[in-house]
């Protein structure tokens, strides 16, 4: 009986090792939604730069779940009901802000997670034809973004990277806060 359980133990662990180096030998297979570029195929310690959505005809910020008292205080509102449409170098500032980055053993084992994420800030990607097939939500708070759709799935050793400073000059240039509620 000891020796079918040891036998057995040996097959399991010899299972699991051949689906941890399949799935080592994947990486290179993961792709950016509708981008065509390779998203994860380099090694840790490596950003990989992401273009969210390139195919849409216009990308919208909107400033949302502003307290009641923010009207009273600034006599304005945060964001208009349709958002404000980024030009074509505000969204090329946006596309530069984005990457992949693939964490080295060391940082890996050293994250942490914020447990905040409060997102203020939207980046709405519309087609040409006027419907949203993209949002990437920004956390000034804590520092996380999002995708919804979700452009991939992150392995435990990934993480979005976003270039606040950047994409707060130019936000602050277009007249749009950062410090919402936090």
């Amino acid at each position: 009986m000891k020796q079918r359980n040891a036998m057995i133990a040996v097959w399991a662990a010899l299972l699991v090792a051949v689906g941890f180096i399949l799935s080592l030998s994947m990486t290179g297979s993961d792709r950016a939604s509708g981008s065509g570029t390779e998203i994860g195929a380099k090694g840790a310690g490596v950003k990989t730069a992401i273009h969210p959505w390139p195919e849409a005809a216009e990308v919208r910020v909107f400033v949302e779940d502003v307290p009641f008292d923010e009207f009273e205080r600034t006599g304005k509102n945060m964001s208009k009901p349709d958002g404000t449409v980024l030009t074509k170098s505000q969204r090329a500032t946006l596309d530069k802000a984005v990457h992949l980055y693939r964490m080295t053993p060391k940082e890996y084992a050293n994250s942490a997670v914020a447990g905040c994420f409060i997102p203020h800030h939207f980046f709405r990607y519309y087609d040409r034809k006027g419907r949203q097939i993209g949002e990437l939500a920004v956390c000034y708070c804590c520092g996380g973004i999002e995708f919804s759709p979700a452009i991939k799935q992150l392995r435990p050793e990934e993480e979005w990277q976003f270039d606040f400073e950047g994409v707060e000059t130019m936000l602050k240039e277009m007249g749009v806060p950062t410090d919402v509620n936090c």
